[in-house]
C-alpha cells in the first residue's frame, strides 16, 4: 500500500511535516483532504508553495479525496494524506478508503476540547469518531514526531477519561 502516512494535523502542511515526516517515509506527494481548503483558492496555494520544491500537492475535497486515496492506495508512488479532523479520515474509510493506521498530530484546544496528549486535544465527537474508525479495523496512534514510539488511542483516552 503506497498511503505511507494518513495523519490528522489542523495545520496540514508545516514544517514537522515536510522536514521530518516526509523525508522519513519517502513520500513523493501529499494529498490534502478537507472540504473548506478545497473551496479556498488562496490556502491551497499557500499549501502548495509550503511543501518541498518537486513534491506535488493535491489538495481535494472529501469525494474527491476518497477516490483519488482509493487510486494511490493501489498504485507504487509513497503518498501522505493529511487531514484537519477525524470526521474527514472516517468518511474516506466509509467510503473504501484501505486505511490501516491513522496518525494523530496537532489538534488544537478549545472550548468543549479536552487535551489528549501534549499538542492533541479532542471534541466528544472526535472521540467518538476515533472509536468508530477503531471499530472499522483502522488503529488510531500518536506519532509527533516519526522517532517516538507510536502510542495506541485507547491507551490516552483510558488514561484521560
Amino acid at each position: 500500500m503506497s498511503l505511507r502516512l494518513v495523519r490528522i494535523d489542523d495545520r496540514l502542511i508545516h514544517g514537522q511535516v515536510v522536514a521530518v515526516w516526509l523525508r522519513a517515509l519517502g513520500a513523493k506527494r501529499i494529498v490534502i483532504v478537507d472540504d473548506a481548503t478545497a473551496r479556498d483558492e488562496f490556502l491551497r496555494e499557500v499549501l502548495t508553495l509550503a511543501a518541498p520544491q518537486g513534491v506535488p500537492v493535491e489538495v481535494l475535497d472529501v469525494a474527491g479525496g476518497a477516490a483519488r486515496c482509493i487510486e494511490l492506495a493501489a498504485a507504487a508512488e509513497p503518498v501522505m494524506v493529511l487531514v484537519r479532523t477525524p470526521r474527514t479520515v472516517l468518511a474516506l474509510r466509509r467510503a473504501g478508503v484501505p486505511i490501516e493506521v491513522v496518525d494523530l498530530g496537532g489538534m488544537g484546544a478549545g472550548p468543549g476540547r479536552r487535551r489528549l496528549h501534549r499538542t492533541i486535544s479532542v471534541s466528544p465527537d472526535e472521540v467518538r469518531e476515533l472509536r468508530e474508525l477503531e471499530q472499522l479495523g483502522t488503529r488510531v496512534e500518536v506519532q509527533i514526531v516519526v522517532d517516538d514510539r507510536p502510542i495506541p488511542f485507547r491507551t490516552l483516552e483510558e488514561r484521560h477519561a
